[in-house]
């Protein structure tokens, strides 16, 4: 803040706007009073003409309160090119944090898997069983072995075939005599086997073949008897339970069937007999892959 050395308005508005440009400052006020009234010039660098506030000096002390006023309005500080400061410290920034070790693997013991039983056809399967045959006519079970040779072709299906005979006779009795029996068959199963585990099997099948049966008798008083042959077709159905034991196999046979025809025994014009309406062989077997 200086005096002028003008004493008029337009030399004092040259004079300041060279101090406002000379000093760099913002803005540049003078106040010049002639007679009742004054006259205030406000002078903003880059900013032409000066603007001039005029005011009358009447009321004294309120009078200049009033210029004052309204210079402060015109320097409002919407017209300055401030920087609006943050007076709250920013945070500093966070901190990565620590990397953690991942904790070492726990190490389990290993555990010992079944492979999968395989989709394709097995080598073939050898079955040597015993077992007794329950037929309709004998007086008591027939002892029955038998010796079957299986295969699977696909994952399901496969065939079998099978030979059996009695080791020992048979016998049958009736009002006319008794009879001495010995059988022998032959028979080929289609085979569907829906459980195959590891460990464990089920396999039904279903075929046919043919039954030798001889026969001796000792007739009754009043009789006569005499030894024949027959030979006759059988179907059969076969359900077969399988556990195995390590490299051998254990297995529960069933097979249900007829033999077709019947065979009859008669006395005179009399059927004594019937044989074979059932034939029913229960085995246990044991087999072995070859």
């Amino acid at each position: 803040m200086r005096s002028a050395q003008a004493t008029s308005l337009e030399p004092l508005q040259r004079e300041l706007e060279q101090e406002v440009k000379d000093s760099g400052a913002f803005a540049g006020i003078s106040v010049l009073r002639e007679g009742g009234y004054a006259t205030a010039l406000l002078c903003r660098r880059g900013v032409s003409p000066c603007e001039r506030l005029r005011a009358e000096m009447a009321n004294g002390e309120l009078s200049r309160s009033r210029l004052a006023v309204a210079v402060v309005e015109r320097l409002r500080p919407i017209d300055l090119a401030l920087t609006p400061t943050d007076p709250s410290p920013k945070p500093p920034p966070p901190q990565p944090a620590a990397a953690v070790p991942e904790p070492a693997p726990t190490q389990k013991a290993p555990r010992v898997v079944a492979p999968p039983v395989p989709n394709e056809a097995r080598p073939l399967r050898a079955w040597f069983g015993g077992g007794v045959v329950l037929s309709s006519g004998t007086s008591a079970p027939m002892a029955w072995a038998s010796a079957s040779l299986a295969a699977t072709l696909t994952k399901r299906w496969g065939f079998e075939l099978a030979v059996a005979g009695s080791p020992l006779a048979g016998s049958a009795q009736s009002r006319a005599g008794d009879l001495s029996l010995h059988a022998m068959q032959a028979l080929a199963f289609a085979t569907f086997e829906p459980v195959a585990r590891r460990g464990f099997e089920l396999s039904f099948g279903l075929g046919g073949g043919a039954l030798y049966l001889r026969e001796s008798a000792v007739p009754a008083a009043g009789f006569d008897g005499y030894s024949a042959s027959a030979t006759v077709g059988i179907v059969s159905a076969r359900t077969r339970l399988v556990q195995r034991l390590g490299p051998l196999f254990l297995g529960l046979a069933i097979d249900p069937g007829v033999l077709v025809p019947a065979l009859k025994v008669e006395a005179g014009t009399e059927t004594v007999l019937r044989i074979g309406r059932p034939w029913l062989a229960l085995q246990a077997s044991l087999g072995v892959e070859l």
